[in-house]
């Protein structure tokens, strides 16, 4: 088993939430206050802009988690006419502008608690609602947890870990 390993359970998607959070507090560490305002990274980007970046889309999977907790379809952190399947460079350009201007504590407030919602809204769900294919409409035929989780994982570990840690490798 892998990053993505069989997420087929409440306790295995907790404990694949927690270990994210663990990297992500970890390469957070490494970086140290100091450079996280510094560019380096691809399209000029700082660690701050990356890390907001992720809490951006984590805002996502809150929304998801928690619309699972209502009943109701998921309200995203976006304007309401993104959509996040056509509009992915409108979605990170809005996430970039709502994010840059804030002060780096806030941003990895911010971060913290998108973790804190996401273990506590899977702890709350019945795991029947987290597993269940086809359960929420507007997930056309996906599981909850293993979706999000998944997504959540793939978005650091794939598309972002590799020039986070390439980036602190120049120090």
């Amino acid at each position: 088993m892998g990053r993505t390993e069989q997420l087929n359970n409440r306790d295995a998607l907790l404990a694949a939430v927690r270990g994210l959070r663990e990297d992500v507090e970890s390469i957070v560490a490494e970086a140290g206050e100091a450079r996280m305002e510094q560019p380096g990274l691809p399209d000029g980007l700082t660690f701050k802009d990356v890390l907001a970046h992720l809490t951006g889309w984590r805002w996502n999977t809150v929304a998801r988690l928690e619309a699972g907790l209502s009943g109701e379809a998921p309200v995203f952190p976006w304007p309401e006419h993104l959509d996040e399947e056509t509009d992915l460079d409108e979605i990170n350009h809005w996430i970039y502008d709502a994010s840059h201007d804030k002060p780096l504590a806030e941003v990895l407030s911010e971060s913290r608690e998108t973790f804190d919602r996401v273990e506590r809204a899977i702890a709350a769900l019945p795991e029947d609602d987290l597993l269940e294919q086809s359960r929420f409409p507007w997930l056309e035929g996906y599981a909850l947890g293993p979706a999000v989780v998944r997504g959540t994982l793939d978005h650091y570990h794939v598309e972002h870990e590799p020039d986070l840690r390439a980036w602190l490798s120049k120090r």
